[in-house]
């Protein structure tokens, strides 16, 4: 089963590829919030990406990373779907919860069970650990909920997330805000994986901080 999804991983990362091809990069990195420098389709694309810069070489589609740790494919995958897909569209100033966004509600059970419950069985109690945890990823705290920060996770993608602690009366609870502009950049399943991956490195950070504190398993 592994072996197939790797395959079909594989395949989707061919499509990707050979449709950044097609575009003109110089536009698509502009638009996408990513630098390109070269001539046609020879050169290199920097892009940040959560607390580091993904560097993109052309026409090869090699990643490395600033921080020389491993590029996944489906990192890849998410990266070139977003400069493929990246419109010549500003940030609009609001913010809107995941079901909110067009077609998302058909998602919405799926996006909580990898995303929104995790976080909140995780740091359902712990506000400190989860807010230091997003500005340990380059976050910035915001005011919303007893805890909260916004991931600037792509250039052209940030994402707020806000945590309720649990008490006595009421379990905790973790909700995410977008910027309405998200699904021109990426398809509602890449919002959905691209929050995942943003929950396995929130977590991560908080368990190396955290060291021999009790951690809930997510």
């Amino acid at each position: 089963m592994e072996l197939k999804k790797q395959k079909a991983y594989k395949s989707v990362f061919d499509m990707a590829c050979a449709d950044f091809l097609r575009l003109d990069p110089s536009t698509q990195c502009r638009n996408a919030g990513a630098d390109y420098r070269g001539q046609g389709s020879a050169g290199s694309v920097d892009i940040p990406y959560f607390d580091e810069v993904i560097t993109l070489g052309l026409p090869g589609f090699s990643f490395k990373s600033s921080k020389d740790v491993n590029v996944t494919l489906v990192a890849k995958i998410i990266i070139l779907h977003y400069l493929v897909r990246a419109p010549d569209m500003p940030l609009k100033d609001e913010l809107v919860a995941y079901e909110d966004i067009p077609g998302a509600r058909h998602y919405l059970p799926v996006f909580e069970r990898r995303v929104t419950r995790p976080l909140a069985l995780a740091f359902g109690y712990n506000r400190d650990a989860f807010v230091e945890s997003g500005i340990a990823l380059g976050g910035t705290k915001e005011d919303y909920g007893n805890a909260s920060f916004t991931l600037t996770i792509l250039p052209r993608v940030p994402v707020t997330f806000i945590l309720w602690e649990g008490d006595e009366e009421f379990p905790p609870s973790v909700r995410t805000l977008f910027n309405p502009s998200v699904s021109a950049y990426l398809s509602l399943e890449d919002i959905v994986v691209l929050s995942k991956m943003a929950v396995t490195r929130i977590v991560k950070t908080a368990r190396k901080k955290y060291a021999g504190e009790e951690m809930s398993d997510i």
